[in-house]
């Protein structure tokens, strides 16, 4: 469950020059003024405007392979780093950094920038250089990328006019891409003859992987609930508008290659949902059950967008809960794909959605803004981002002096190396495990579905009936936490024991309990129910 908090992106450096004045008089530098539902603020733009990242020559259009142009002389590359959310150096002192020491992947067919750190001699002079990045893949090669600017200094991550910034489209990231990086000058050494050269990389003038690596797509079906209780009718928006804003955060937050983003019909409900969070875990378990009768393919997520009042300032005075989902340690728990939020059309609702998401994907809170559930493991104090942070879209940097994580309850937020890179396992798992569902064995033909009664526990550890669910088969609920359920006759004799299955909430000591109701068990005489752990018992 997540609470709301004002957000805003901490953007610090912006690579080009077109100032958007705020009315607290900060000013946030874009390449154009963001539209509603993205980076359109600063809380502390301190640094100056910079030059835009280069793209492709020749006024945008591909270049043609040219021979490398001559290599400048006293001007070293000390770092090369991919931005496609959040920085990771792949070349550091001459050196290339593998991909196992990296922190987080460089993303396969996912647009980014490379950006080039350059250290001059002692007796260097302010001078003009030229970068050439050259990618290719076998058999192929693509436009080379220059950028041209005056060098005084030795590079900074905070000083975006002193480095190389070069956007680098999606098609020319492919799995296995090479690159090569040099700095050259008119009267520089010949390229073909300058032998080992710092001004390079390799130094020697060949080619290395990239290192960039397949991840898969993001599904998610958004469910707009209808909501009955108070006589509107009320439905979320998911016209192209809304849907254009929701995947523009998970496509600069989550390390995927597409975003498959869709709605379907929506959901009638009738329940009370209140902004302390009543009625949050009903509709989730129906979210869930929705999921398994639509019989959607396993990797996609449902999203079920609330709107309890008319608007989120008449929804949240005073403070509200804006979301919840079970958090699914386990990559082929496919049965709880399913989370819910508010769904007003705007960037606190898109923002839910991206961490909401995150606990389908098995993530635990970043401990920032006083959440349960806190990660134990996550690296990074105050719940920072760790690293330099990119936003594709608006193409500007968020200092990780100033982000937060966006699975924490701070402003400022973005997505840290840590998270990215848990975020980047938890979809490449499940690309792969898609593409075994698409040629089952005669095992996993053979399995049955799965029953079961589902009982919501409450913050104190209270159980209470909530309906029931079919899974295809007992393996959509894996890596639940088990606890025995045992069943009692009449006279209060144990008759059975069974194990039942505990996926927690992300924010509660609550979550759901999933109770065996195969045949047998139907068949039973039963009329009593307790499990381990939990208190109260419950009659049948």
């Amino acid at each position: 469950m997540r609470a709301s908090i004002g957000l805003g992106l901490g953007v610090m450096v912006g690579l080009v020059a077109c100032a958007v004045s705020n009315d607290d008089g900060a000013t946030s530098v874009h390449e154009n003024p963001a539209p509603a539902g993205e980076v359109g603020s600063s809380t502390d733009p301190t640094e100056p405007p910079a030059p835009p990242p280069a793209t492709p020559d020749d006024d945008d259009k591909p270049t043609p392979e040219a021979p490398p142009a001559p290599v400048v002389r006293g001007l070293s590359i000390s770092e090369v780093a991919v931005f496609q959310a959040v920085k990771v150096p792949v070349v550091k002192d001459g050196t290339l950094v593998g991909t196992a020491a990296r922190k987080a992947p460089v993303v396969a067919n996912r647009q980014g920038m490379i950006r080039v750190y350059v250290t001059p001699e002692a007796s260097w002079k302010p001078r003009e250089v030229t970068v050439e990045l050259r990618l290719g893949a076998e058999g192929v090669t693509f436009p080379v990328i220059r950028e041209t600017k005056t060098i005084s200094a030795a590079s900074t991550d905070e000083d975006a006019a002193s480095t190389f910034n070069l956007e680098v489209p999606a098609e020319s990231l492919p799995p296995g891409v090479t690159f090569q990086v040099a700095l050259t000058a008119p009267d520089g050494d010949d390229a073909a003859t300058a032998g080992s050269s710092k001004s390079r990389f390799p130094s020697d003038g060949g080619i290395e992987k990239l290192g960039a690596e397949h991840s898969g797509k993001l599904r998610v079906v958004l469910v707009p609930v209808k909501y009955d209780a108070d006589g509107s009718g009320r439905v979320p928006g998911v016209g192209e508008k809304e849907l254009a804003l929701y995947k523009s955060w998970l496509m600069k937050l989550y390390p995927t290659s597409e975003v498959e983003l869709s709605a379907r019909e929506p959901f009638a409900w009738s329940s009370t949902i209140s902004s302390n969070g009543g009625g949050f875990s009903q509709v989730l378990r129906a979210i869930t059950q929705l999921r398994q009768e639509d019989k959607v393919e396993k990797d996609i997520y449902y999203y079920g967008l609330l709107t309890p009042s008319d608007s989120m300032q008449s929804y949240c005075r005073g403070g509200c809960v804006t979301g919840l989902s079970p958090v699914v340690d386990n990559p082929s728990a496919s049965g709880m794909r399913a989370s819910i939020g508010i769904g007003f059309g705007n960037t606190e609702s898109a923002s839910t959605l991206a961490h909401e998401l995150g606990h389908a994907h098995g993530r635990l809170h970043a401990p920032c803004g006083g959440p349960q559930g806190v990660d134990p493991r996550f690296p990074h104090q105050g719940g920072g981002i760790g690293a330099w942070g990119y936003d594709i879209f608006s193409k500007t940097l968020i200092s990780p002096a100033k982000g937060r994580d966006i699975m924490g309850y701070c402003r400022n937020e973005w997505v840290s190396d840590y998270t990215y890179n848990a975020l980047f396992s938890r979809i490449a798992a499940i690309s792969e495990e898609q593409k075994m569902v698409a040629t089952p064995s005669p095992l996993a033909a053979a399995k049955q579905a799965a029953r079961y009664r589902v009982a919501t526990v409450g913050e104190a550890g209270d159980l209470a009936w909530d309906g029931d669910i079919e899974f295809q088969s007992e393996d959509e609920l894996k890596g639940a936490a088990i606890r025995h359920a045992k069943f009692y006759n009449e006279a209060g004799a144990p008759m059975v024991s069974r194990a039942a299955k505990f996926f927690a909430f992300d924010h509660l000591p609550g979550g759901f309990l999933f109770v065996p109701n195969d045949a047998a068990i139907h068949a039973m005489d039963w009329k009593t129910m307790d499990v381990e752990g939990f208190a109260n018992k419950l009659a049948r």
